[in-house]
């Protein structure tokens, strides 16, 4: 579940930063009840870091929405736009939520986007040249000893 909260967080991210006129408060809401809607639920901690997103997608659209970004428009990444306006505090929520699907329900998905996610969060590799299985089989003979 998280690492499906995770790529909503993306998706909205991305959705703000090329259609920033379409961002309302009221769309910010509709956004975060269709998440618990979708979800059937969304724990304390999923709640703080969606909130944490929702928050960064505001100052993205205030960016983004601007006149002063029009110097800036021919960015057509959404996530280097993302970066050049928010920078690496944006992708903390997202990481968040894989490392906590990762811990709670570990999967190769949930080590794939904890691993891609690090690397953009750190600036550093996580686990480099260590596939899921090498990664469980560790795990487990380090909480064996």
């Amino acid at each position: 579940m998280s690492v499906a909260l995770a790529r909503a967080i993306d998706a909205l991210y991305a959705d703000v930063v090329m259609e920033p006129g379409r961002w309302t408060e009221d769309a910010y809401a509709e956004w975060m009840e269709g998440i618990d809607r979708d979800v059937g639920g969304i724990d304390r901690a999923a709640a703080r870091s969606l909130r944490r997103a929702v928050r960064i997608a505001q100052k993205l659209q205030r960016f983004w929405g601007s006149e002063d970004a029009a110097r800036y428009a021919a960015e057509a990444s959404w996530e280097a736009r993302v970066d050049l306006s928010v920078g690496i505090p944006a992708w903390r929520p997202g990481l968040e939520l894989a490392q906590r699907e990762l811990a709670a329900a570990p999967s190769p998905d949930a080590f794939e986007e904890v691993k891609r996610r690090f690397r953009v969060v750190n600036g550093a590799p996580w686990m480099e040249g260590v596939d899921f299985e090498g990664w469980r089989a560790a795990d487990a003979s380090a909480s064996a000893g």
